[in-house]
């Protein structure tokens, strides 16, 4: 079987879309992984590393081998420039490592899109404002977000110590809001452990639901 060789650039921090990749994708899928100096999940401290980290973190990858595919693997910070910043976002990771590209929240709206929803609720380890700016991130998208909730969280490295037992208990605090509002459950962000209770939470809500990490594994093998 022909290998694949994937160049993901991650937040120095996350240390779960890593983990979920390398445990969900067959053997031939090589992963090259390069980190991105992140202060903290908030809008400024992300535009930081769109603008200064990710092309220094491009330079350690290219050329080094042919590569199949590049992922940019934050979703916050995917969304961090709106809809044009995202294609140019993408544009750019493709044309440097000379294959096709996607960011995580670009994977996301992929996902979304295949399922047409009318309205989403939204879950994540963030704080308020980071909230805010994602719910209107995915209405200039196109994606009507009816409900959201977060836990507050600023700390990349505390957002990965999530045990996902909190995530379908937080999930399940709000579960009447999620299907009174939505036909379908987002769950944000690349080190939050939600890929591996994806099903249980679609079992949970009796409805679909859409994860960071799942949704660039999806892409990675479509």
């Amino acid at each position: 079987m022909k290998e694949k060789r994937i160049a993901l650039i991650i937040p120095h921090t996350d240390i779960t879309l890593e983990t979920d990749l390398q445990k969900n994708l067959s053997q031939n899928h090589i992963l090259h992984t390069h980190r991105m100096w992140l202060d903290e999940v908030g809008e400024e401290a992300e535009k930081r590393m769109v603008d200064e980290e990710l092309p220094r973190s491009l330079t350690f990858l290219k050329g080094i081998a042919e590569f199949d595919a590049v992922i940019f693997g934050c979703t916050s910070a995917s969304a961090v420039y709106g809809v044009g910043g995202l294609k140019r976002l993408e544009a750019f990771i493709s044309s440097q490592m000379n294959c096709r590209g996607i960011s995580a929240f670009g994977a996301v709206l992929e996902q979304i899109a295949k399922r047409c929803p009318e309205r989403i609720s939204l879950i994540t380890p963030y704080t308020p404002e980071v909230n805010e700016f994602m719910v209107k991130s995915l209405n200039e998208f196109g994606v009507e977000v009816s409900f959201y909730s977060g836990l507050g969280l600023t700390d990349d490295t505390e957002i990965s110590k999530v045990r996902p037992e909190i995530i379908l208990d937080l999930v399940n605090k709000c579960k009447e809001e999620i299907k009174k509002e939505s036909d379908l459950l987002f769950v944000s962000c690349t080190n939050f452990r939600s890929m591996e209770i994806r099903e249980e939470i679609e079992s949970l809500l009796d409805m679909d639901a859409v994860t960071s990490n799942h949704s660039i594994l999806d892409w990675i093998i479509s």
